[in-house]
This record gives structure tokens, C-alpha cells and sequence, in this order.
């Protein structure tokens, strides 16, 4: 992203004709998001759910796919930042080192949680002096498979394809295309126009109804009251506090669930296949979820986030791999039309991996208790009973093999990372178990244990690379293992650990400090690239090693990768360290971000 006296240069923005992944903000309202790009354009957006499909989705087909544009018909540079503590995104337009355009986008919500807006609302100002604005609008339904009508109303325009419906009001005057509406005007030095997009309408009442001034104040107070529950002071204070904001971003709150990121199919390769719909909520994350916003003071919303997840198992009777966040959407995958991110192919909706074993989400599960037991949350009998029925299953499938955490397409193996959670989550429910002085099957699950732990270590470890390996019988590396000395497994200064990491380092790092996950075909075309929460785990690890330093400069590296506004992706290209990749936001590094920079800070404070 190139940048000219402290503001970014549009001519540097795009990557052919897609404005870069990591030039974009993003705006929420829990129950579902947008993308705004930096020159003005929201170019994804699902309305009203986060798995719904998408009304803007241009990010993945410039040429056919919905847009909302607005922006100065004059040359400019562009800066773009967050209202303090909240998720409401300002995008401002500069011009001689002055403010000529100003755009305010945000989803409304408030502190009555059951009421939200199927809306997207954006304030256009011109502060200094009369500018001429290019606004162009086009919805796209369905991902194209229907005609899309556009019928004038007096107080704007509606979109329709079938059943489904999208309201432009606005008190300026637009134009109706082809297939788009438009108009260039002239907005007036200190004038405010308001453009309101609505979900699901069949009629559209004059923008005054919609009382976009009260819905912004209400959006304002209700994430900065949100994040002044945040009881955390330490370094790296800002990306705390925005990576906290993110995946408050994420939660769906109708079902308590969260979304791994609000978009599909943003490809983790350019041009390769590797492109999934991540607006589902995966069950490992919950141990991540639930520690994170414990470590930063928010136990209420940590033990309503787990409760809404025992809930939902148990009405299952099982564990899944992967939840819909609404509980009505099908998780069947399927490719759509759409020409792809940079023509990277096929653009999918659903996810197959929801039928794989994977064995680490039931610790998962255990793990996320036990982080919420340590920060001090109410584990109740209730919640117990539910783990020891996690458990009475994990001990009868931990010998399986699976697809385990990268979720592999190919043939299922006896995968490290999935054996080293199932032993955390029976170490872990001992200990819990003990302290809270609650029955269970103790004798039971300490056998387990170290038959677990046995077994990795005698079939995890390669003595011929002096290291753990992928799977059993493998000498191939994974940085997974990263996460071993974090479960207490083994030390960080184990001679065996210590050999691993060397190789991990030799084999999948890069200069950055950043991870490929693996080197091993997994049945994909296409390699891959730098998955971020490898960093923050190679962070801890370092801790632990007493490499306290170097752990400080690696962190720190990796948040100079974020953008503008101290977002991440899932993945950052390999080779120059630049390129996001991969679904944005992503959960599971900003989860990252947290837990690494309360663990650095404490580590350099002498805790």
C-alpha cells in the first residue's frame, strides 16, 4: 500500500482491478459485516446474516459482482481510521493537505442486543469546500444466477431478483443505469447527505425516517461502552484493543456463535483453489475465544459465548466440526459463478470440511474451559457434566486418525497436533476437576493421559530428524508442534523441543519471523503461504525458551505487517511478507494477537 505524507496513494491501492485485501476497514453490528475499501467502495457485504448471501460482492468479480462507490471526482490520497474504541469506520478523501471528502460507514447496533438493523448507513460531508462526488451503486443477488430489476421509488431505489430486495434511500438524486444506479454531484462545504441501504424492503420511506444521526450515536456509545469493559493496560495496548473490537465484530448474538472471518473464498494463493467460506463458526476456536476475552477482564462475555456453545452441542448430541452461526443455513459446499479474487477459482459457499473427523475440537472444547476456569469464570456443574461427556467420547476416537487442525482433503492420518490435544484435554480436566473438587472418572482419564503422552512421544518424535513430525511414522515438519510447549507437554527447553524448533525455524520460517504451516502435499494445487497465528505461537514458545528479546522484535515485526487499521488476514504471502491473503478479518489471528501481547508484556514486565 503506498503512502504519500503519511496518507495512501490510490494508484497504489490495487492489484489489477481488486483494491488490495488489506486496503479495505470493516464494520459490523453482530450480526453481520461489510468491507469498505479505502477508495470508498464497500465491495462485500451480506445482508441481513453473515452467512446470507451477499448484496456487494465485488471483491470477488469486479466485473459482474455488487459495489456501493462513493468517492471525490477529483484526484486524491486517502486516510482512513476508526472512530476511537468502536467499529465505526471513517474513510477521508485529501486533496492539498485538505479533508475534501468524508464518508462515515457503519451497521447499526445498541445495547438492546435483540434489535438490529439489516442496514448499512454512510454519512457524506464535504468539511472544507463544495466538492463534485461520483456515487454508483449496484446490487447483485443471488451471485448472479437471476435478473437483477431495478424499480424507482420517491424516496430512492429498490433492487430485486425473486424474493430477495435492497433499498437505496437517499435525498440526492440518482440515475438508473444498467444494472447499476449513479449520479455525480456537486455536495456543498459543510452540507452532510445521507445514503441508507436496507435489507429486505419492498418500500422505502424519505432517509430522514431512518434516523441515521440517533443510529450513530446509538452505534458509538454502545462499542465504546463495549470496550470500556476491556481491563487491559499493557503493551501493545491499541492492537488489543482493536483485535478485541474485531471479533466482538464476529459474534452473531441472536445464537452467541462467531464467525472464523465474515467473508468466503478470498484465496489463500492468488490463482490457486485454496479458497473457503469461513462464516461459520469452528469449535476449536472456542478455547482461543474464550481464553482471549478472559485474559482482557471480559468474563461475562467469555461465559455467555460458552454457555451458547454447550447449548448447542448438546442439542446435537455431538460434536461438529463446524456450526452455521444462524442454525439454519446447510454447510453443503458448492461453487458459485463468480470470476474469483484476481480470477482465483472456484468462489465457494458451504464448507466440506464439516464432515471430517477432527479430533482436536473435543479438547478443544476441554481447553476452553479450563482457560475459563483459570480466569476465574463460574465452572458450574452443568458445565462439567457436559465435559465429562466430551471426554467419555474423546477416549474412545483419540486413536483414530483424522483430518486434524489444516483440515486435510486427503486420507485421514494419526496427525501430532490431534494426539497433543486430546492429552491436554484429559491433563487439563484433571487438574480443573481436582481444584473445583468435582467427581469424574479420574483414574480413568490419568491412564489416558499417559498413554497418550507415551505414545507421543515414542511415535511423535523422529530420532532420525530429531524432531515431531507431522504424523506418526512421518519425517516431514508441521509447525503445529509449535503449540507443544504451550500445553505443558514438554518444556520449550526439552533438547527434543529445542531440536524441533530448529528445524521448524530451518525449514518453515522466513525472515519476517512468519510460518508456512507445512511442506507436505495435502491434495491442493498451489503452495502455501504464511499462516499468521504460527507467529504469535513461535512468540510464546520463544518466551519460554528465555529468548525474551527476540520474542519482542518477532511480535513486534508481525504487527508492523498489519494495515492501516491494525487488521489481519488469515495469511500473509510467504515470499515478501506483504500481500494479506486468506479471509479478512480473521478471528484466529487476532485471537493470536491478544494472547501473545499479554504474554510478551508480562514477560517483559518481570511476571
Amino acid at each position: 500500500m503506498g503512502t504519500y505524507r503519511g496518507l495512501y496513494d490510490l494508484h497504489d491501492a490495487y492489484r489489477s482491478d481488486y483494491l488490495k485485501i488489506a486496503n479495505h476497514g470493516f464494520i459490523a453490528n453482530n450480526r453481520t459485516a461489510a468491507l469498505v475499501g479505502i477508495d470508498g467502495t464497500i465491495d462485500w457485504a451480506c445482508l441481513p446474516n453473515f452467512n446470507s448471501n451477499p448484496v456487494f460482492d465485488s471483491i470477488l468479480d469486479a466485473r459482474n459482482g455488487g459495489y456501493f462507490k462513493t468517492s471525490p471526482v477529483m484526484e486524491s490520497n486517502v486516510n482512513q481510521y476508526y472512530e476511537e474504541s468502536t467499529n465505526i469506520l471513517i474513510t477521508e478523501f485529501v486533496n492539498n493537505n485538505q479533508v475534501i471528502l468524508r464518508l462515515t460507514d457503519f451497521l447499526p447496533t445498541s445495547s438492546y442486543s435483540t434489535i438490529t438493523f439489516p442496514e448499512i448507513h454512510r454519512l457524506i460531508e464535504a468539511p472544507y469546500s463544495d466538492v463534485e462526488v461520483s456515487i454508483d451503486i449496484k446490487s447483485h443477488f443471488n451471485f448472479g444466477s437471476g435478473k437483477t430489476n431495478i424499480t424507482r421509488d420517491r424516496n430512492g431505489y429498490i433492487f430485486s431478483c425473486t424474493d430477495d430486495t435492497l433499498g437505496i434511500s437517499t435525498n440526492l438524486k440518482l440515475k438508473k443505469g444498467n444494472g447499476n444506479v449513479y449520479s455525480r454531484i456537486k455536495v456543498e462545504k459543510g452540507s452532510h447527505e445521507w445514503i441508507v441501504v436496507l435489507s429486505g424492503v419492498r418500500q422505502i420511506g424519505n432517509v430522514r425516517q431512518y434516523e441515521s444521526y440517533t443510529r450513530l450515536e446509538e452505534t458509538r456509545n454502545y462499542w465504546s461502552a463495549w470496550a470500556g469493559k476491556i481491563n487491559y493496560s499493557g503493551l501493545y495496548y491499541d492492537h488489543v484493543i482493536r483485535s478485541a473490537l474485531t471479533l466482538r465484530g464476529l459474534f452473531y448474538d441472536p445464537t452467541g456463535m462467531m464467525v472464523a472471518a465474515p467473508t468466503t473464498s478470498l484465496p489463500e494463493i492468488i490463482g490457486g483453489e485454496r479458497n473457503w467460506d469461513y462464516r461459520y463458526t469452528w469449535i476449536r476456536d472456542t478455547a482461543y475465544v474464550v481464553e482471549a476475552l478472559s485474559l482482557i477482564g471480559l468474563k461475562d462475555v467469555a461465559t455467555k459465548f460458552l454457555y451458547d456453545i454447550m447449548s448447542i452441542v448438546q442439542k446435537d448430541k455431538k460434536v461438529k466440526t463446524i456450526y452455521p452461526v444462524n442454525g439454519d443455513s446447510k454447510l453443503e459446499e458448492k461453487k458459485v459463478n463468480l470470476s474469483g479474487y484476481m480470477d482465483s477459482i472456484p468462489v465457494r459457499i458451504g464448507n466440506e470440511a464439516s464432515e471430517q473427523l477432527q479430533i482436536d475440537q473435543y479438547g478443544s472444547i476441554v481447553n476452553a474451559v479450563f482457560r475459563f476456569h483459570e480466569a476465574g469464570g463460574l465452572v458450574t456443574t452443568y458445565l462439567w457434566d457436559f465435559l465429562i461427556e466430551i471426554l467419555d467420547t474423546l477416549k474412545d476416537i483419540w486413536k483414530l486418525p483424522d483430518s486434524s487442525i489444516w483440515e486435510f482433503r486427503s486420507e485421514p492420518k494419526h496427525y501430532l497436533y490431534s494426539k497433543l490435544i486430546s492429552w491436554s484435554a484429559f491433563n487439563r480436566a484433571i487438574k480443573m476437576g481436582r481444584e473445583l473438587g468435582y467427581s469424574a472418572p479420574y483414574r480413568t482419564w490419568h491412564k489416558i493421559r499417559e498413554e497418550i503422552k507415551n505414545e507421543i512421544m515414542e511415535k511423535g518424535y523422529n530420532p532420525d530428524v530429531k524432531a515431531f513430525t507431522q504424523y506418526y511414522g512421518s519425517d516431514q515438519m508441521d509447525a503445529s508442534v509449535l503449540r507443544m510447549p504451550l500445553t505443558g507437554i514438554i518444556s520449550a527447553k526439552d533438547p527434543r523441543f529445542v531440536s524441533t524448533l530448529a528445524r521448524v525455524e530451518a525449514e518453515l520460517k522466513n525472515p519476517c519471523g512468519m510460518f508456512i504451516r507445512y511442506h507436505s502435499d495435502d491434495g491442493l494445487k498451489g503452495h502455501d503461504n504464511a499462516f499468521l497465528l504460527l507467529s504469535f505461537w513461535y512468540v510464546e514458545d520463544l518466551i519460554l525458551s528465555g529468548r525474551i528479546m527476540e520474542a519482542k522484535e518477532t511480535f513486534e515485526n508481525i504487527l508492523d505487517h498489519s494495515n492501516h487499521l491494525m487488521l489481519f488476514s488469515e495469511e500473509i504471502n510467504f515470499n515478501d511478507c506483504r500481500e494479506m491473503l486468506g479471509n479478512f478479518p480473521q478471528a484466529i489471528t487476532h485471537l493470536g494477537v491478544i494472547r501473545a501481547a499479554i504474554k510478551l508484556d508480562e514477560a517483559l514486565r518481570g511476571k
